[in-house]
């Protein structure tokens, strides 16, 4: 479950109850050294109390927390903090304190009542205030800086006391992307200097491309604890947060995806439709049609294919060619067979071409066509005027409506199919 490094940190079938109401119910899962854990789940799931618990705020009803094989609630307060640093979601900073301040403050659990910073103190609080970018602010007061700008204060403030682990508690809230990948860019740093992080986190995506690890929490509990790919996955996000989504590897990041669409079982998601598309014509309507949870079917697409890269991403069946071939007799009987069976047919609007002139002539096979057309016939047309006889005559012979791809969406979008 966990990755690499010497087990720290232990939680088992912790249970937390404020009032009558059960917050947390028999969590248990163990942490390694060097592993960026983040904690997501909707809200009310737990995820801040489970962070509280772990650094020994607050009581639990029921189980154990242990550091290192000490019980965290066993420990001092002056211990502790030399364990775990923790940062919560609200940090009131009185007015007038400067950020050097700020962050010296990370140093009390070293020092003694009656002792000022020494100048080790003031050593280490600059070196982390240059680590997440702020030494030049040292002497501006915290009022006086951005909300990015504080909150990387506030990061270096945890990281002056010099923890095996950081608790943050959605330090990335209120803030623009690029201070939010900046937050868990310095996490990623400090978990590969040994440092273990625990990270509250309410953007899903964020939290599987950088976190080595994921706990999925839902109605006080965790439903799932593994790697980013194993714990986002379709039925994972459904059960936690009742979202219906296709979950895959975008190939233009590299990073894993989530995109949202309506439930199953509407009047509309009880048609079957095909799409006969290919060369990137039919992506956009595949994922139309797909958001408003039709029953889709496509073909004849091509290894490569931007059209079959989205149907593969939202796990659509489709019939797939060789590549750089003329469609063959078994993929074009598979074609017709989809086509047959759908209760809607869509014509992309398709370039042809010798290799998939067999598109067009399985649209003949249609129940109900509609043919998308931006460009001409005479201009997507590289057979000799092949395509375009085929293309008039299917106009003629077949019941069809003939729309530009603007007027579909809209159709689609105002469901009117």
């Amino acid at each position: 479950m966990s990755l690499g490094g010497e087990q720290s940190l232990s939680a088992m079938n912790v249970n937390v109850t404020i009032g009558d109401k059960a917050i947390l119910r028999d969590v248990s899962f163990t942490v390694k050294m060097g592993e960026f854990v983040g904690i997501i789940g909707p809200n009310g799931a737990g995820k801040s109390t489970l962070l509280r618990s772990l650094r020994g705020m607050g009581n639990i009803t029921a189980g154990d927390i242990q550091l290192f094989g000490e019980p965290v609630y066993t420990m001092g307060d002056k211990q502790l903090a030399r364990m775990v640093a923790y940062m919560q979601q609200e940090v009131n900073v009185g007015f007038g304190f400067t950020a050097l301040e700020v962050v010296l403050a990370g140093r009390y659990p070293y020092l003694k009542w009656w002792q000022n910073e020494q100048s080790q103190d003031y050593q280490i609080a600059r070196k982390y205030m240059a680590f997440t970018g702020v030494e030049a602010l040292a002497e501006k007061s915290l009022q006086q800086v951005s909300g990015g700008e504080r909150q990387r204060i506030l990061l270096a403030k945890v990281l002056a006391q010099e923890t095996p682990f950081v608790f943050l508690d959605e330090p990335t809230a209120s803030l623009d992307l690029v201070y939010q990948e900046e937050i868990f860019r310095y996490c990623q740093a400090m978990c590969q200097e040994g440092k273990t992080v625990l990270i509250v986190a309410h953007d899903i995506k964020l939290a599987a491309k950088f976190c080595s690890r994921l706990l999925l929490l839902a109605g006080g509990t965790v439903i799932a604890d593994g790697n980013p790919s194993k714990v986002i996955t379709a039925q994972n996000l459904e059960k936690a947060y009742g979202l219906h989504s296709t979950v895959f590897i975008n190939k233009v990041t590299g990073n894993l995806d989530i995109h949202t669409y309506e439930a199953a079982g509407t009047a509309a998601g009880q048609q079957s439709v095909h799409v006969i598309g290919g060369g990137g014509s039919a992506g956009s309507i595949i994922r139309l049609f797909h958001e408003k949870a039709y029953s889709l079917s496509g073909g004849v697409f091509q290894p490569g294919d931007t059209d079959a890269d989205v149907a593969k991403a939202f796990g659509i069946q489709v019939v797939m060619g060789q590549p750089f071939c003329v469609i063959d007799e078994l993929h074009a009987r598979q074609n017709r067979e989809k086509i047959r069976a759908a209760d809607l047919t869509i014509l992309s609007n398709l370039f042809y071409g010798e290799q998939n002139l067999d598109n067009l002539d399985a649209a003949f096979s249609a129940k109900k066509l509609i043919i998308l057309e931006d460009t001409p016939i005479e201009q997507r047309d590289f057979t000799g005027g092949k395509a375009a006889k085929l293309y008039q005559d299917l106009i003629e012979k077949q019941q069809v409506t003939v729309l530009t791809s603007s007027q579909f969406a809209d159709k689609i979008v105002a469901g009117r199919l």
